[in-house]
């Protein structure tokens, strides 16, 4: 993503950004999303495959509007969260991981992962997935949901490997939970 790259998390922990190493090799770097960074977060949405658009946002998504830029732009690190990869060298955006509380129950947080087609399949979305997971349990979050198509084996085999359970089906689109306190599921 554009704009600079932060020396601390807003969240108070110095370890921003994160260097991560893919499977082909090449490094990436991730820290909380900015203000900032929305042209750059539209463009990458825009340099999305029309079936990675889809699959992300369950719809078509022709184009980033004005509306659904702030609606992802708009985070305050404890309530609603998002975590930004990308290329150390052209600054281009790889990845976001994000979630965003419930309204109606503030301990469960809606999660969700894109990363860029050339990134796909290399551990991208696994290391994102993992770092945002650990920034809900730093928030006191007690459980961590995620929809996504049936059909979408990449992202199902991940919220399996993540220990989410299937909660719920409907119209080709699955509900999954997994507990972040460590307790087990009710």
């Amino acid at each position: 993503m554009s704009g600079p790259v932060g020396e601390g998390d807003p969240a108070g922990s110095p370890r921003w950004p994160q260097a991560i190493t893919l499977k082909d090799g090449s490094e990436v770097r991730v820290r909380p999303l900015e203000m900032g960074d929305g042209p750059e977060l539209a463009a990458a949405v825009a340099r999305l495959s029309p079936e990675s658009r889809y699959r992300r946002f369950l719809s078509p998504v022709p184009r980033v509007t004005p509306s659904l830029l702030r609606s992802l732009t708009d985070v305050d690190h404890h309530s609603r969260e998002a975590l930004v990869a990308f290329d150390p060298v052209s600054r281009r955006g790889l990845g976001v991981a994000r979630w965003g509380v419930l309204v109606d129950d503030p301990g469960i947080a809606e999660v969700a992962v894109a990363v860029a087609d050339a990134k796909q399949r290399l551990g991208l979305a696994s290391a994102l997935l993992c770092l945002l997971l650990e920034r809900a349990r730093a928030e006191g979050l007690r459980e961590a949901r995620a929809s996504t198509l049936g059909t979408n084996r990449a992202a199902l085999r991940l919220t399996e490997r993540f220990g989410f359970r299937r909660t719920r089906s409907e119209g080709g689109v699955l509900e999954f939970a997994r507990r972040l306190d460590g307790r087990s599921r009710e």
